[in-house]
């Protein structure tokens, strides 16, 4: 699937129908779901989505990349800086929240994150 990334506009996957204005979070590689349960909300629906389809949400702010080392860093986690530049999927010591994988990746991978508010 292509994703579209317009400014903070983010073209998501949804398994479950979804109606517009609905909070979201992060639920796999580029997919979204509605934010239920206490967790990590990206963003809002700007329409209604049907089961299995893709629909327009607008983040709460700009995305970010970081280089992984070492991995994993799981889709819909949060991810933490850590010395040398890089991001894991694990809270370090003395490591910085940074936001929510938007895909998952492992050591050497880019991935992209919505960053923390």
């Amino acid at each position: 699937m292509a994703t579209q990334i317009d400014n903070t506009f983010r073209s998501l996957s949804f398994a479950s129908a979804i109606s517009a204005n609905t909070l979201v979070r992060i639920s796999g590689d580029n997919a979204g779901a509605a934010l239920v349960t206490a967790g990590e909300a990206v963003g809002v629906t700007q329409e209604d989505v049907a089961a299995t389809g893709v629909g327009a949400v607008k983040l709460f702010g700009p995305t970010q990349f970081g280089i992984v080392s070492p991995g994993p860093v799981t889709a819909g986690s949060n991810v933490f800086a850590t010395t040398g530049g890089v991001i894991v999927g694990t809270l370090v010591t003395s490591g910085l929240t940074l936001g929510t994988a938007i895909n998952s990746g492992t050591t050497g991978d880019i991935v992209e994150y919505a960053v923390k508010l």
